[in-house]
């Protein structure tokens, strides 16, 4: 065994204190930390967040107003007058559960693979999934257009 270290040896160099870049720089107090964080929270919203959410509210309810438009009148909304085995919404359902496999299969990759650096990615994977179910649940609801007439 040339030149491996031996015992006491070892335990000298594992007693050395272990130096470590401090978390917080440039010496600030913990009143300056929860300041900082949680001022993000805590202040009033910028004009920009107010304008984005307007336009996101009203694009979700000019979506939930086609929704119900095409429940209460029928598939003939989106142009589809001829009955079709295939038509936009069972592609959209096919895609949305195509997305939810891709979702389980990253997630199982990497848990097969034991990668220790997964946690975060194994959530977004997760969470897509989860995401992509919820919206292929509506397509077999909305394809039928109105429902109370589907038997």
């Amino acid at each position: 065994m040339d030149g491996a270290p031996t015992a006491p040896e070892t335990i000298k160099e594992a007693e050395q204190e272990i130096t470590r870049v401090p978390l917080v720089l440039h010496r600030r107090n913990f009143s300056w930390l929860t300041e900082r964080i949680s001022g993000v929270v805590e202040q009033p919203a910028p004009r920009w967040w107010w304008v984005a959410f307007a336009i996101t509210a009203s694009t979700a309810t000019f979506g939930l107003f086609c929704i119900g438009y095409q429940i209460s009148t029928g598939v003939g909304t989106w142009g589809n007058q001829i009955p079709v085995g295939w038509a936009w919404d069972i592609t959209n359902f096919v895609f949305w559960i195509g997305i939810g496999h891709a979702g389980t299969l990253i997630s199982a990759i990497l848990f097969l693979l034991r990668q220790k650096w997964r946690t975060s990615i194994n959530r977004s994977a997760e969470a897509m999934t989860l995401f992509a179910v919820i919206c292929a649940a509506i397509f077999p609801g909305i394809h039928v257009g109105r429902f109370w007439m589907a038997w």
